[in-house]
């Protein structure tokens, strides 16, 4: 983890203006790297240093370039966009560590409480499921649009900055740090497994959409909580979080970037409410936790809101 302290500290000297919300961010990855550090130190994780070095050049690479575009040779959109895009790789990183060391502390699983919940809202995790596999063009769909949402992550930030809405990226990026702590904290205390982990449907069922979580993926959840895998590296990242659903978060999160970009946003919205309604079959999980994931969202929307505009009134008022 030495790495990512490092490229912490090329952010901070690479902009130094960064203002309060880039401070703010920086603060996040920092606390997030010490307590990743510390607690492998002291348990018997182990943590792959190479895996970290394409991350870490990459990071450097683009706060170099906020840096030119900061100092050398103004030109605010390239310098956001840099700088907001080192934020999102050096925070990812250290975030996928802290979800994987919180998922080990291996609480009751709520399986149970959330499918009594899906019950009562009257959803069934088999049927719907069912009705994806019984037609196999919706399948193929739902699987595409599923896996475009980390790149649509990145893509945001590039699309909204360029579009000109430089302080809409800094919301988005913040929300999305904001949203991922939400949910690395919560699916500590109320872990699980998904509707997937818990049903485990008979393979046939499975086979019939080959979804892009199944079991075998599913796997590195259970072995966490039973004391197994032990070895970190960000090489092989895995989707750990059940409930809320990150997924849905992000989903949402992206749509509420592209407000106010015309008919871009239409477009991001269709693809969107099509990745959150391909959740439930290709991420495998229960209806609330796509519920949760989209709470969440708002929540970290509105928390983000809050700080710029915080941050808007005190510069009005001096």
């Amino acid at each position: 983890m030495v790495e990512i302290h490092s490229t912490v500290r090329h952010i901070q000297v690479a902009g130094a203006d960064l203002g309060t919300a880039g401070r703010l961010k920086i603060a996040l990855i920092s606390s997030l790297v010490v307590i990743d550090t510390i607690w492998i130190a002291a348990s018997d994780f182990e943590f792959d240093l190479r895996s970290l070095a394409k991350v870490a050049a990459v990071t450097i690479a683009l706060a170099t370039i906020s840096w030119f575009y900061r100092v050398k040779r103004p030109i605010r959109q390239f310098e956001t966009l840099c700088t907001e895009t080192a934020f999102l790789l050096a925070f990812s990183a250290s975030a996928a560590v802290f979800s994987v060391l919180m998922t080990s502390i291996g609480l009751p699983l709520v399986d149970d409480r959330l499918m009594a919940i899906d019950a009562e809202l009257g959803f069934d995790w088999l049927a719907y499921v069912g009705f994806v596999n019984d037609r196999p063009w919706l399948g193929v769909a739902s699987s595409l649009v599923y896996v475009t949402t980390i790149s649509q992550v990145a893509l945001t930030v590039v699309a909204v900055g360029m579009l000109g809405h430089l302080q809409m990226v800094q919301r988005f990026v913040l929300s999305v740090m904001f949203g991922a702590l939400i949910c690395i904290v919560i699916s500590a205390l109320l872990p699980a497994a998904g509707a997937l982990g818990t049903i485990r449907p008979s393979p046939d069922f499975i086979a019939a959409n080959n979804p892009v979580v199944d079991l075998e993926y599913k796997q590195a959840f259970f072995d966490l909580r039973n004391g197994l895998g032990r070895l970190i590296s960000l090489d092989e990242p895995r989707g750990l979080i059940a409930f809320p659903s990150y997924h849905s978060t992000l989903s949402v999160l992206i749509v509420l970037a592209f407000v106010g970009t015309g008919r871009w946003f239409w477009l991001v919205l269709a693809l969107n409410l099509a990745v959150i309604f391909s959740t439930p079959v290709d991420g495998g999980h229960h209806l609330i936790d796509v519920l949760g994931g989209v709470a969440v969202a708002f929540a970290a929307w509105a928390l983000a809101g809050r700080f710029f505009a915080v941050r808007t009134s005190i510069r009005t008022d001096s």
